[in-house]
């Protein structure tokens, strides 16, 4: 990534600053914030940035307004961005945009948040801006394969079918059924010696 210069000059500073919302720290309300998160195009105060820095950069890449260096295309998303318009597109995806330090990470790692991420690369980049949440293109994706899965006739998977139960039998039926079995054999035997008996006498 080429860089411009080693601080932003005074004539991006000021287009910045003059943005709505951007004379304070777009999380907590303080004035004369120095700091930026370049993912939002939103300014920060020094406290709130080390939140934003322990979020990681693929959640928010901060820069220092007056010491960093920055690249043109870095500067194109501050002035595509600003405070009020994030806490604005946040706010109208549910997100809670009050100044609260505390509320950070989640308003952060928020769905609504990732998709702001989005809209700013995709303007800069001259792309069609995505309208919808991450979450929701992902069913939106998965809807077509279950609709063809339950509509087409197609052999249910052996983990979705109900497990039949097996026959549990008592001690008390297991023994009589012995019993009964060796009763049974019993007779059949004294059947069968009553019949040689009477077999012999005839001879």
């Amino acid at each position: 990534m080429k860089y411009t210069t080693t601080s932003m000059e005074d004539e991006d500073r000021k287009v910045v600053f003059q943005m709505p919302e951007n004379d304070k720290c777009v999380d907590c309300g303080t004035a004369h914030a120095e700091w930026a998160s370049v993912s939002y195009g939103t300014i920060l105060c020094l406290d709130c940035s080390g939140v934003h820095r322990s979020l990681g950069v693929h959640l928010s890449f901060v820069r220092s307004i007056k010491m960093d260096a920055w690249s043109e295309k870095q500067l194109q998303v501050m002035k595509s961005g600003g405070n009020a318009q994030c806490r604005a597109f946040l706010q109208k995806w549910g997100v809670n945009v009050d100044y609260d330090r505390s509320k950070i990470k989640e308003r952060y790692e928020s769905p609504a948040a990732e998709l702001y991420r989005e809209v700013l690369k995709a303007r800069i980049e001259g792309r069609p801006e995505p309208t919808e949440l991450p979450e929701q293109k992902e069913a939106a994706n998965a809807a077509p394969m279950t609709m063809k899965m339950e509509g087409f006739g197609s052999t249910p998977h052996p983990s979705t079918l109900p497990k039949k139960k097996k026959k549990k039998f008592s001690k008390k039926a297991i023994i009589a059924g012995v019993a009964s079995a060796a009763i049974g054999v019993g007779a059949v035997a004294i059947q069968l010696s009553k019949n040689n008996r009477k077999s012999r006498r005839q001879r």
